[in-house]
């Protein structure tokens, strides 16, 4: 064994003392680590942490005494601890009080941060204890609302309609407390389900059953509504499938839009309404059983909307600017009228087989709505359907017709049809109005019934359409082809440009002043309503048009130069035919 100052063996030993103990710490601290591993603790906690306390100070200590054995032994020559001496005695307990010191500072400045990490470790157990008891109140409140959700729907399978009601009650109240994991949109399909065992019950027929029944329906229908608006409280649902399901009135103007809609075999206890904006795509309304009127509006976006074999006890309308898809709608029965109102139709309309109690109003019989392009052409069959009239005035451009074997009054008033059209075995005996009407196309008639008094003024038929004819066999025909009008060669036939005094006189408005415009406003839609084929070269329609500017004036007691403003307004801008004198 080597001989060395003990200075040197008290460093060496220090030393090693040291390294054991920082060995020890680093050992207890991964078996700690390793420990909270295996619980799964999820703790992060720091070495300096997780290490045994008295070790760690006690290996601080023996490595700073290692090293003052060392600066005793190499800066001051002290060998066994004793100093030289020509030492000056000051500096080795300056040394030594400055080790001391900074050996206490070490070891405070160790338990300080492990006050402050245990401090810290506890606050992350204290945050987590508070998330996991957090959590177990969400998970007892889930079970809660899950066995209340078994509850109300045991009650909605009752029998008795109190405890049915009472169950949508809670069902409903469930829906606005319930909000994660798709649990409202789990209320609305058991409240829809309910609605759809309603429907195929027998009891609904019954007049006493019935009545409680429909006011269980009312209420489950109103509230639905009433969640399902835009707001801040509404459901977060984004199914709408009613199919099948009886709902009492069912209007959706408030409602959010859903991905798609689906009425169809639904029964509506009172009125239909779906604005444009309620579903991305055309709803599904095959089927459908409505007691009151549909009203739909065409979204853009839309393409064929199916309202085959649906039974509507009131009014239909379908209403928007252009009609761009099919409307399949055979076997549709009506109870009302049925309105189409669209400024164009791209799309055919199907109303084979179908029941109108009241009149098909197909466009606007003051604007008149055109059907298909040049290119591509517009189908509108009612093959076999029934209706008490039927109405397509003022179309500029018609669509290709099929009658047959439909019953009903038929108005074509002014209508320009440069395609076929079909009437076989059509029964138009209540009425046919074909008066300013142009077929370009073929009109078959055959076995057709039409009234002995029909208006054929104006009526224009081109060699297609005279061919045609000759063709039918229907009382009346010769008739018919004696009237009307042929095409001259060379001649031009000017079609009805549409009497548009509105924009005529409109730049006099502030000159004229509101009782004049009012009174003779009134008086030129008395004009219109009655208006003549080819009005502006026939001189006494001018005269007339004079006359009633006249009267409105004296009546409206305006000055002579407006008057005469408003005759030379109407003769220039609607080309009127010149008169005498006395017709201005």
């Amino acid at each position: 064994m080597p001989d060395l100052p003990v200075t040197i063996w008290t460093a060496i030993a220090s030393g090693a003392l040291y390294l054991v103990l920082i060995a020890i710490v680093a050992t207890l601290a991964e078996v700690s680590r390793r420990k909270q591993l295996d619980v799964k603790s999820g703790s992060r906690e720091t070495w300096l942490l997780r290490a045994p306390l008295l070790p760690l100070v006690l290996a601080v200590v023996s490595g700073l005494l290692s090293v003052y054995a060392l600066i005793l032994h190499y800066a001051f020559g002290a060998v066994d601890f004793q100093l030289p001496a020509t030492t000056n005695g000051t500096s080795p307990v300056l040394v030594a009080a400055t080790l001391i010191a900074g050996a206490l500072t070490a070891a405070y400045a160790v338990l300080r941060l492990r006050a402050h990490l245990l401090a810290e470790a506890k606050g992350r157990l204290d945050a987590h204890g508070e998330e996991r008891a957090d959590e177990r109140h969400r998970n007892d409140q889930e079970v809660a609302l899950t066995e209340r959700f078994a509850r109300a729907v045991a009650l909605l399978a009752d029998i008795q309609p109190i405890s049915r009601i009472a169950g949508a009650h809670l069902i409903l109240a469930l829906g606005d407390e319930w909000v994660r994991n798709g649990a409202q949109q789990r209320c609305l399909d058991v409240l829809i389900s309910h609605l759809r065992g309603l429907r195929q019950n027998r009891a609904f027929q019954d007049e006493v059953d019935s009545r409680s029944i429909r006011e269980e329906v009312r209420l489950i229908t109103s509230e639905v509504l009433h969640r399902l608006t835009e707001g801040v409280n509404a459901w977060n649902v984004r199914a709408g499938d009613f199919s099948g399901a009886v709902v009492s009135d069912f209007d959706l103007t408030e409602v959010h839009a859903f991905p798609s809609l689906d009425l169809s075999g639904a029964l509506v206890l009172g009125d239909l309404s779906i604005p444009h904006h309620a579903s991305s795509t055309a709803p599904r309304l095959s089927g459908l059983v409505c007691e009151g009127s549909v009203s739909i509006e065409w979204a853009d976006a839309w393409a064929d909307l199916d309202l085959s074999n649906a039974d509507v006890g009131g009014a239909v309308a379908l209403t928007g600017k252009v009609l761009s898809g099919v409307l399949n709608a055979p076997s549709l029965h009506v109870g009302g009228d049925l309105s189409l109102g669209f400024e164009s139709f791209e799309g055919d309309i199907l109303l084979d087989s179908s029941e109108i109690m009241g009149a098909a109003v197909i466009g606007s019989s003051e604007l008149g709505a055109t059907f298909g392009t040049e290119i591509k052409s517009t189908l509108l069959s009612l093959t076999g359907s029934s209706f008490q009239e039927f109405q397509l005035r003022r179309s500029p451009r018609g669509p290709q017709l099929d009658f047959t074997g439909a019953n009903g009054a038929v108005d074509l008033s002014r209508s320009v049809f440069p395609l076929e059209v079909t009437a076989n075995r059509l029964d138009a005996s209540a009425g046919l109005y074909l008066r300013g009407a142009r077929f370009e196309g073929a009109l078959v008639l055959d076995e057709a019934k039409v009234p002995s008094v029909i208006d054929l003024d104006g009526l224009f038929l081109s060699d297609s359409a005279r061919s045609a004819i000759s063709s039918s066999e229907f009382p009346l025909r010769d008739r018919l082809l004696l009237h009307g009008q042929k095409d001259e060669p060379g001649r031009v036939v000017e079609r009805d440009a549409g009497f548009d005094w509105r924009n005529a006189i409109e730049p006099l408005r502030d000159r004229a002043g509101e009782a004049l415009m009012s009174e003779l406003e009134t008086r030129l839609m008395r004009i219109e309503s009655d208006l003549p084929l080819d009005w502006h070269l026939r001189p006494p329609f001018t005269a007339r048009v004079m006359s009633e500017i006249s009267r409105a004036a004296a009546k409206a007691d305006a000055p002579k130069n407006v008057e005469d403003a408003l005759h030379a307004a109407l003769r220039a801008s609607l080309s009127l035919a010149p008169t005498g004198e006395d017709g201005r």
